[in-house]
């Protein structure tokens, strides 16, 4: 068994103050009770709950709360693991293309640098695919992986603001469909005998309207799955062009000039969060080399890993026992009648 995750594992030391709680409160009620009227009479006179049913309810309430909190982690059945070669490299670039990319800190903007320097780092990696993940608020797969590097090229040239209409910047739902086009839901489980390295690299200038990525850049580390992030932009504050010709700038509901900062921390963030490394492109300073360097290196070590053979979620029936327990918890002992 294996867990989607693992962090929830924590979770688990809250039964042992539940132990206690329950254990304290069963004490309680007893001593209450033979207080009243005595060791020897108490089962006698106090028919109405008793003391096994007690007994009973709290064990119930204990193993409810304790599936639902195993359930927080996910389990899997993972039947075991199954050797695969890795060698080259398989690359899902993700592009911000929200309206902050067009700032014009670095020129062209923004995403022209990002896009100069996916082209450089595309044609200097040697074999290997290539996909184009674009994202906003959103994402969407501009381009599938494919070895075909002018039809890859050609849909970078098209990647626009404008073919995203929920703007913003989210990078959570990003990373998951980055996930899914490096090991497709059809692809899993099935026998490989080479597979290349998984890799994602992010350009962005690290604005996040959404936040909560933590379960998404997890889940990319456990996959084995190399994480670069590229930053792209300036730290002083500066307008956002908008309009076909982007011959006007960004305004609020108020009509006052939106501006935009280049804001690493998010960025640095990730990719410690990942296990992968972050740079920084600037308007003197591009980083293509030093990151296609590292993909070479990564891509020319064969390496053997195990991976899982088949991942089956075991959490909902882990959950649904939990459900199953708290109500025949609730209900027990609802029946018992009281005598006189």
């Amino acid at each position: 068994m294996c867990f989607a995750w693992p962090e929830n594992i924590g979770y688990l030391l809250l039964l042992m103050p539940l132990a206690l709680i329950l254990g304290y409160g069963f004490m309680r009620q007893r001593q209450t009770r033979e207080a009243v009227v005595g060791h020897l009479v108490a089962e006698g006179m106090m028919r109405g709950v008793p003391m096994r049913v007690v007994v009973v309810k709290k064990v119930l309430l204990f193993c409810g709360i304790a599936l639902l909190l195993f359930a927080t982690a996910g389990p899997r059945f993972c039947s075991g693991g199954r050797p695969v070669l890795r060698k080259g490299a398989d690359i899902v670039f993700m592009l911000d293309v929200s309206r902050s990319m067009r700032a014009r800190d670095v020129l062209p903007d923004r995403l022209g640098q990002a896009k100069q320097e996916i082209s450089t780092i595309s044609r200097a990696v040697a074999g290997g695919r290539r996909a184009l993940l674009l994202f906003a608020a959103s994402p969407l797969v501009q381009c599938p992986l494919t070895t075909d590097r002018e039809a890859f090229d050609a849909l970078l040239g098209m990647a626009s603001p404008d073919l995203i209409e929920e703007q913003g910047t989210s990078f959570r739902a990003a990373f998951e469909l980055a996930g899914n086009l490096l090991e497709p839901q059809s692809e899993r489980g099935v026998a490989s005998s080479v597979k290349g390295e998984k890799i994602v690299v992010l350009l962005s200038d690290g604005e996040d309207h959404a936040g909560e990525v933590q379960e998404a850049v997890q889940l990319l580390k456990e996959s084995g799955i190399h994480l670069f992030v590229i930053g792209v932009g300036m730290r002083q504050p500066v307008e956002i062009p908008v309009g076909e010709a982007a011959d006007q700038v960004k305004r609020d509901e108020n009509g006052k000039v939106v501006m935009t900062s280049f804001r690493p921390e998010t960025l640095q963030r990730l990719a410690r969060d990942a296990g992968g490394l972050y740079f920084r492109s600037k308007a003197d300073q591009t980083v293509y080399g030093d990151v296609s360097n590292r993909i070479n290196r990564i891509a020319a070590a064969s390496r053997w890993v195990m991976e899982p053979g088949e991942r089956e979620p075991l959490y909902r029936y882990f959950l649904a026992a939990g459900l199953v327990f708290l109500f025949v918890e609730f209900f027990t002992g609802s029946g018992v009648k009281r005598q006189n």
